[in-house]
């Protein structure tokens, strides 16, 4: 059975990390390789914009953020003359190497309070030095990161992409650091290389190691994959306008060998040729039988996660996709998973995703818990480890549980630098190792091993 509680509906209570729309933004346009970023606001948000940015650095590339200087002056007179020196010494390649194909323009909370003219400063400098500004309205305070990636995508669409009448074939994957995956350069570096092995025609990865004039290829696309659950009404809704549907099936995202085999095969009887993608599947799965046939500390260490307990957060396509993973190739149960999503319709799928577990589970799915809420869940599931991200690692680490992060982003989370994913078949091999390692250290867990000491003159529970 899975019960499905909703503890802040009411009073919307908020704890966990949630960065604000502008870095979803700078992760859409820093894969963007000849551009350029200018960030006008305090320094603050400036500092956390090129932190996340260096999500996109592991095989890919470096797109500069420039920033505006913008202080506690600018808050009181407005900070339209910083912007426009700013811009300038960009198009001109005095603040960077050489001139970009296009300066994106995102923006904190204060000067958008303040009223800024970023669309106004933005026309006058592009009409001057002839370089292409995209000026984006997204403050913290328009939502968290997926909001952020909607309104670059609109952006591009409304301002950079232009129709397409030819023959539409292949697939655009959009926003894939929104997979919940701490793991997710090389995720989604791998994700291509599943789909083009399966004849699946990859047309753009939004973004990843693109070129300006890349962008022009969205519109000659068959179909959108969105890579998180949350909604996006305004950017799918552009994209049906100029003929490029998004596909909105409950696919669970690939990580495990059964999620792998039946989101790959999905996609390639749609999208790509199936027979293809079973025969790809099959050599990748006798790939991993050379590795653990006969292997004994595999048959030991697959024996010592079986029916364990386990508790799983994170945003909800990650989260979802790791629950079915745990109980279909390692039979390890999940009994809490807590679901960070943006909106109703991500937390829905995900939900759906999950349903097809309770007919062999008892689990309880938590919809944006804080964190105290979803450590007492944890607690009185009596789970042996956790899966989560850094955020989330004292909290477990204070109750006595075994912690493992997978989730959140790239930048402040694991140890990721080699360069093997998570997903597919393949990503099955690091996923076991990295599932084993957590199992082991809760076996040595001190504050779980208190909980079972027994003290003479106690009743045991």
């Amino acid at each position: 059975m899975m019960e499905v509680l909703s503890p802040n509906k009411e009073t919307k209570t908020r704890d966990q990390f949630q960065p604000g729309a502008f870095v979803g933004s700078i992760l859409i346009t820093s894969g963007i390789l000849d551009t350029a970023n200018v960030y006008h606001g305090v320094s603050g948000c400036h500092a956390m914009a090129q932190h996340f940015r260096g999500d996109l650095l592991p095989n890919g590339g470096y797109v500069p953020i420039v920033g505006t200087g913008f202080l506690e002056t600018e808050a009181i007179m407005g900070g339209a003359a910083k912007l426009e020196k700013t811009l300038r010494g960009v198009a001109e390649a005095r603040l960077v190497k050489e001139a970009p194909q296009c300066i994106w323009i995102s923006m904190s909370d204060c000067p958008a309070v303040g009223g800024e003219d970023i669309e106004g400063v933005s026309r006058g400098v592009a009409a001057d030095s002839g370089v292409k500004i995209v000026a984006i309205e997204n403050a913290g305070f328009k939502g968290g990161v997926v909001r952020g990636a909607e309104l670059a995508l609109c952006k591009i669409l409304d301002e950079v992409v232009e129709p397409y009448d030819g023959e539409r074939e292949g697939i655009n994957l959009i926003a894939p650091f929104l997979m919940g995956s701490a793991n997710w350069p090389f995720d989604i570096d791998h994700i291509v290389e599943m789909l083009q092995a399966a004849g699946v025609k990859v047309n753009l990865v939004l973004s990843r190691n693109l070129n300006f004039a890349d962008l022009q290829r969205f519109s000659a696309a068959g179909a959108n994959l969105l890579l998180g659950y949350d909604e996006m009404p305004d950017f799918v809704g552009k994209s049906d306008a100029i003929g490029v549907p998004t596909l909105t099936d409950d696919l669970a995202l690939p990580f495990g060998i059964g999620n792998t085999e039946e989101w790959l095969l999905n996609l390639a009887e749609r999208f790509g040729d199936s027979k293809k993608a079973q025969r790809y599947l099959v050599d990748e799965m006798n790939s991993i039988k050379r590795i653990l046939h006969r292997n004994y500390n595999f048959s030991w260490m697959a024996s010592f996660l079986s029916d364990k307990y386990a508790a799983v957060c994170g945003y909800a396509p990650f989260a979802a996709a790791m629950t079915r993973y745990l109980f279909h190739d390692l039979n390890i149960r999940v009994k809490v998973v807590g679901l960070w999503s943006e909106t109703d319709v991500g937390m829905q799928k995900a939900e759906r995703v999950l349903e097809p577990l309770s007919e062999s589970l008892d689990f309880t799915v938590l919809e944006n818990p804080t964190y105290h809420q979803l450590g007492e869940a944890a607690k009185q599931a009596n789970v042996d480890f956790a899966i989560g991200s850094i955020q989330d690692k004292p909290l477990f680490k204070s109750y006595g549980i075994a912690h493992l992060n997978l989730g959140g982003f790239y930048y402040f989370n694991n140890y990721n630098f080699v360069p093997w994913p998570l997903v597919g078949v393949k990503g099955s091999l690091r996923l076991f190792s990295e599932i084993c390692k957590v199992v082991d250290e809760a076996f040595y867990e001190t504050e779980a091993w208190k909980k079972l000491a027994f003290v003479p003159g106690e009743e045991r529970d």
